[in-house]
């Protein structure tokens, strides 16, 4: 399924997430797998977190608001962001 900005997602129940100083440690039940994340990356997860059911362009906007990066910028490595965190079964459309 292709993420656009408008498309709503959430978080699938099988992880957990524990923050460690900058970084966020994500653990995928099903998979074994676990995975780093940065500031950013964190930032992303402890919205998905809180929002339960989130838009991209709400993430999006909040991106910058936080950070300093060019809009396009922040657009393309979020879908890049937001398309590895669906491929690795850690996010989902929601409906």
């Amino acid at each position: 399924m292709t993420i656009k900005p408008a498309t709503r997602i959430q978080l699938l129940p099988n992880q957990s997430s524990s923050v460690l100083g900058n970084e966020t440690i994500l653990l995928n039940y099903e998979a074994g797998n676990y995975y780093e994340l940065n500031e950013v990356g964190g930032f992303i997860w402890a919205l998905l977190q809180a929002e339960k059911n989130i838009s991209v362009q709400e993430i999006q906007e909040k991106l910058l608001e936080e950070f300093d990066v060019e809009p396009a910028v922040c657009q393309e490595e979020l879908m890049s962001f937001l398309n590895s965190l669906m491929q690795e079964k850690l996010i989902e459309v929601s409906r």
